[in-house]
């Protein structure tokens, strides 16, 4: 390339975001207690005696994963507890006769009885199950219209107040064509994003009983289909989780509506691979989406994104609010995002100590704790004469004891990151 490329400086930098992705994602032993815990909501609404079963056909309807936890960037929820927040979506035939609050009447009575439950709590549009460090909200979706689109049916919005409607919807749908959009990512930055996870992930799920081991078990010795969708490696998913987790604690105590998630991941999945590393692709993200916020604000519009896979479905028909309250939702996402954007930005120029510091900032100070001490024992040189070597886009470093061919690796830089810009061209080979 015939220019300089401002992001190989930054190997050290996507360093640190891979051990904050890290930190707040399911781990692989969490994944399987959610796993079972969608098995375990199957029996417990087929279980004789459930309102709900007699409209459960086996070969037709379906239970299965939707949201976060079925695009594979499912993130820790709150500041201080370690909770995760999954959705799924029990497919039946809405009997005619019904009115459009009977459907989630009928699910919140038959999902009393759940094992090891906290509470239940009835939402709009779905009926909430409280276990400890994890909330499933759960969703009726009627298929009685048989609509010639995979799985697309109506889900019921039904208020304390006011009347109760139907609504389009196609999860399914959707977290296709989101899967399909990022692929299964790319093997050098999976391959880091591993290293990182054997690294720091932490367990936080627990089975609720002596049964749930069991079925855990017994899925495993039977190699039973999976529930959920596999793991997605792609730096668009990786992306697109610190930028929830950011978003989730920016407004933890605002009075603002924030945006719907499955808006964010629309926005992750239309942004595409940014060949520049992840702190360029959380960049762009927010740097993107913050730019289509401002322009709706300067025309007076608002954002009515579709499911690609099912026009119908208004994916973000509940936000931003009607009249000036929706405005005010709009600023707030455009400049949280600029900030965010902003805050990347001085991060590719920063010493680690203060990287360190804005990590705090953006993910939570228990977040950046952990990570700090991360930090410390990789980057922490001051008492070390050895350098630090890194290999470009692949976000890996190594001490020079440990490598066969360090010609092939570059130094990390001590102190200073450049900052990048993004479509800036390539340069050519290191050169020491």
């Amino acid at each position: 390339m015939s220019g300089p490329d401002p992001f190989h400086k930054t190997d050290a930098l996507d360093e640190v975001l891979l051990d904050v992705a890290a930190l707040i994602e399911l781990s692989s032993h969490d994944r399987k207690v959610a796993e079972n815990r969608y098995r375990r909501l199957k029996t417990h609404l087929e279980r004789r005696g459930s309102s709900l079963a007699p409209y459960l056909i086996d070969g037709v309807s379906l239970i299965y994963a939707q949201g976060s936890i079925a695009t594979s960037t499912t993130i820790l929820s709150g500041t201080d507890d370690d909770r995760f927040d999954v959705d799924a979506i029990v497919e039946i035939d809405v009997p005619a006769d019904w009115d459009n609050s009977r459907a989630l009447d009928i699910l919140e009575e038959s999902l009393q009885g759940f094992p090891g439950i906290n509470k239940i709590v009835r939402c709009t549009r779905c009926v909430q199950l409280q276990f400890r460090f994890m909330h499933m909200d759960v969703t009726i979706l009627d298929r009685r219209q048989r609509i010639a689109v995979e799985r697309a049916g109506e889900i019921f919005h039904a208020p304390d107040t006011g009347p109760a409607l139907r609504v389009p919807s196609n999860p399914w749908g959707f977290t296709n064509w989101f899967r399909g959009q990022v692929g299964v990512g790319q093997e050098l930055f999976a391959e880091a994003l591993r290293r990182h996870r054997g690294a720091v992930s932490k367990n936080r799920l627990h089975y609720l009983d002596e049964q749930e081991r069991l079925v855990a078990a017994k899925a495993e010795q039977h190699e039973l289909p999976p529930i959920i969708p596999s793991a997605i490696d792609a730096q668009e998913a990786v992306a697109l989780k610190l930028l929830k987790r950011y978003l989730n604690l920016h407004y933890e105590d605002l009075p603002l509506s924030r945006p719907p998630s499955i808006y964010l991941t629309k926005r992750a999945g239309c942004v595409g691979y940014i060949p520049l590393g992840l702190n360029a692709q959380l960049y762009a993200l927010a740097d993107s989406t913050a730019k289509i916020m401002r322009q709706h604000l300067a025309d007076d519009t608002r954002p009515r994104e579709e499911n690609p896979s099912y026009p119908l479905d208004r994916i973000n028909d509940r936000w931003p609010r009607p009249d000036a309250t929706g405005v005010a939702d709009m600023k707030a996402l455009a400049e949280a995002l600029e900030h965010l954007a902003a805050r990347l930005e001085f991060m590719a120029r920063a010493s680690l100590t203060d990287i360190a510091n804005t990590i705090d900032e953006l993910f939570g100070e228990r977040i950046g704790r952990e990570q700090r001490a991360i930090l410390m024992e990789r980057y922490d040189r001051r008492d070390r004469a050895a350098p630090v070597l890194s290999a470009p886009r692949t976000g890996g470093i190594y001490a020079p004891a440990v490598v066969a061919a360090p010609e092939h690796l570059r130094e990390v830089p001590r102190h200073n990151f450049h900052p990048f810009i993004l479509g800036a061209p390539a340069d050519g080979p290191d050169e020491d």
